[in-house]
């Protein structure tokens, strides 16, 4: 008799629900998989900022330490990379690898972003990461890095 496999279950959890906080203006997006988008108010010759959350499925032998080398490969990939402040913090019982950089693609202006990865155990059976990424023109970084940071800060994972 064939094994029945259904997904959500014990051995196929569905993900987790996240939510954030964001200002009353910015908008939902809807970008190909990302699991959620929000961005300020369109700005003509502005840059537009923005936070993206996005979860990826591993084995349960991946931890935050796996989590800090996909951030690092992943900004070792960035041009003109200007490093900012790496380390971990703690929102909401939860322990996250940071980074703070900016760097600049030829022909375009320079970008901020904060990122944040935390693992989210799944049973014996796998983790969630959870990537959480803000991003601002350097132009306006003053001013909105504290509203990225404050947006990331809300953040609240339901693993069921």
């Amino acid at each position: 008799m064939p094994q029945q496999f259904t997904y959500p279950s014990a051995q196929f959890p569905g993900p987790p629900r996240i939510g954030v906080d964001a200002p009353e203006d910015w908008e939902a997006l809807t970008v190909p998989g990302v699991h959620i988008a929000l961005a300020q108010p369109r700005v003509d010759g502005r840059f537009r900022a923005n936070v993206v959350v996005t979860v990826q499925r591993f084995g349960p032998e991946f931890g935050i330490e796996q989590a800090r080398a996909g951030l690092l490969q992943r900004k070792a990939e960035l041009p003109e990379l200007e490093e900012l402040g790496t380390g971990e913090i703690e929102v909401d019982g939860r322990t996250w690898v940071a980074s703070e950089y900016g760097y600049t693609q030829p022909g375009r202006p320079t970008v901020v972003q904060a990122a944040r990865y935390t693992v989210v155990p799944r049973g014996e059976v796998a983790v969630d990461v959870v990537e959480l990424v803000g991003s601002c023109g350097a132009d306006s970084a003053d001013e909105e890095i504290e509203l990225l940071r404050g947006i990331q800060d809300s953040i609240r994972i339901v693993a069921d």
